[in-house]
């Protein structure tokens, strides 16, 4: 026995269902036929059914038959029935009918019911799954109606056949007058003013969990929450943005999933917003509903956007807005996503503090140059420093030529090649020349600075022909910035 509200094709395709009641047996009126076997049954109180009372016509573009409308207690059945004839069946119905006093109201037999495509209009509307399946050959469908005292009795049967098995749709409405008084108001509700969403205090715990420039909504559930010291995201823009190009950003990330129970998408993102309108955020791209595409386009939004890479089945009723303010410190972007699934909204947040990568929190050591040389024959250097486009060595460098002049003093034949490299920003001969003239630097400073003979020293540049990481990025192009000490055999 299901258990699912069907909808049932009448007059104008289809009717919605009101009280609905699990239903296992025959109705009342009219036995089964022998030894024929229930297959479905749904029983609606008080519901509408369309009788069709002529065959269908299906020529026009929404199928149309001449209408008989019946309001009342509503049984709907199906039937199947092995080893006998669709016509013996029938007969037996209408004899029944005829016998209980029914009035006929319309009927067909075979061909009469229409081709192929008319037959199985017809018993789809009666049948309780919305579709006879095969079981539309031998067709005979007959309606009629009798007066009770409770009200009009309408009955319909559309009886088919496929092979050796007969299929049996039944449609019973049993008039009544409409019983009202069932619902009760509450008065005193119904006068009550509109109350503010209360905002309970977050833990300490929650507190520390969300980021501290965008707290979560009023009783949203994290879910999963990510806090990373300089990283790089990329962040889309909506659908409707003239330049769809995504920003790629480094900085402090903050990346955070919430889920929020019985409110709207709407809602979720009106506060949002005006919380980011509120702190001076402007708005560089945003999406309401199908302005962000598709629910397949929508649905890949939000991916890029969640923490997890994909945000399921919340992707319905979307709303993204990209923000960003800029600043003393550097340019905070927020970038929020926000669908709904039932009654469970989805916020996927992304808040991005703009810096440069940090570095110089490493210290080298002799040692950790003698390492690195020994196991890959040379030794990547970033706390050399210099201003853009010059080749003077600026004062916080010392360090980093303190740790190399110990690595030559403490072992006396190493002999190194001095490389300088550049990114890729600018002319490439001209980074040639800038590396060559850095690495003399370097050189120049271990020879005078701290007495390593000069023929140790090798200068060369290569500009940036030998990166380090990609040039697409900061962080990648300061990665490229760099000397290198690489080992020389003479």
């Amino acid at each position: 026995m299901f258990k699912r509200t069907l909808l049932i094709t009448g007059l104008l395709g289809l009717f919605s269902s009101t009280a609905l009641a699990t239903f296992d047996k025959d109705q009342p009126l009219f036995a089964a036929y022998p030894n024929a076997h229930l297959n479905r049954a749904l029983m609606y109180d008080y519901e509408k059914f369309v009788f069709p009372v002529s065959i269908v016509d299906n020529s026009r573009p929404a199928q149309a038959f001449k209408p008989l409308e019946a309001i009342g207690d509503l049984y709907l059945h199906n039937y199947e029935i092995k080893n006998v004839s669709s016509l013996k069946v029938y007969e037996n119905y209408i004899a029944a009918a005829k016998q209980l006093g029914f009035k006929p109201l319309f009927s067909c037999a075979l061909d009469a019911c229409g081709n192929e495509k008319q037959i199985q209009d017809l018993g789809g509307i009666l049948s309780v799954h919305g579709d006879v399946y095969n079981n539309w050959r031998n067709p005979y469908y007959w309606v009629g109606e009798k007066d009770s005292p409770k009200g009009k009795i309408v009955v319909a049967w559309f009886v088919g056949a496929y092979e050796d098995e007969v299929a049996v749709q039944q449609v019973i409405v049993e008039g009544e007058p409409l019983e009202t008084g069932l619902v009760k108001v509450d008065v005193a509700y119904a006068n009550k003013g509109v109350e503010p969403t209360s905002v309970e205090p977050l833990s300490d715990d929650d507190k520390a969990k969300d980021h501290t420039l965008l707290p979560r909504y009023p009783g949203a559930h994290l879910d999963n929450h990510k806090k990373v010291d300089t990283e790089t995201v990329v962040l889309p823009f909506a659908m409707n943005a003239a330049d769809k190009t995504p920003l790629k950003l480094t900085g402090d990330l903050g990346r955070h999933a919430y889920t929020i129970k019985n409110v709207s998408t709407l809602k979720v993102y009106e506060n949002y917003k005006a919380a980011l309108t509120k702190a001076g955020f402007t708005f560089i791209s945003q999406c309401e509903l199908e302005q962000c595409g598709t629910e397949q386009q929508a649905n890949e939004l939000g991916d890029q956007v969640a923490l997890a890479g994909d945000v399921y089945n919340s992707y319905r009723k979307p709303y993204y807005l990209l923000a960003k303010k800029t600043q003393a410190g550097g340019t905070n972007y927020v970038a929020l996503f926000i669908g709904g699934y039932e009654d469970v909204v989805g916020v996927q947040q992304v808040i991005l503090e703009e810096k440069q990568v940090q570095t110089g929190l490493v210290s080298v050591n002799a040692d950790q140059l003698k390492q690195q040389i020994d196991a890959e024959g040379k030794a990547l250097i970033y706390g050399i420093y210099f201003d853009t486009g010059k080749a003077s060595i600026k004062p916080e460098s010392k360090p980093t030529l303190d740790a190399i002049a110990d690595l030559l003093k403490r072992n006396k034949d190493l002999l190194l090649y001095v490389v300088g490299h550049t990114d890729d920003t600018g002319d490439g001969a001209a980074n040639v020349a800038l590396s060559k003239q850095r690495a003399d630097s370097v050189a120049a400073a271990l020879v005078k600075d701290y007495q390593i003979v000069a023929s140790r020293l090798q200068a060369q540049g290569v500009g940036p022909y030998a990166p380090a990481s990609n040039n697409t990025s900061d962080a990648g192009k300061q990665k490229n910035r760099r000397v290198e000490l690489v080992k020389r055999l003479r």
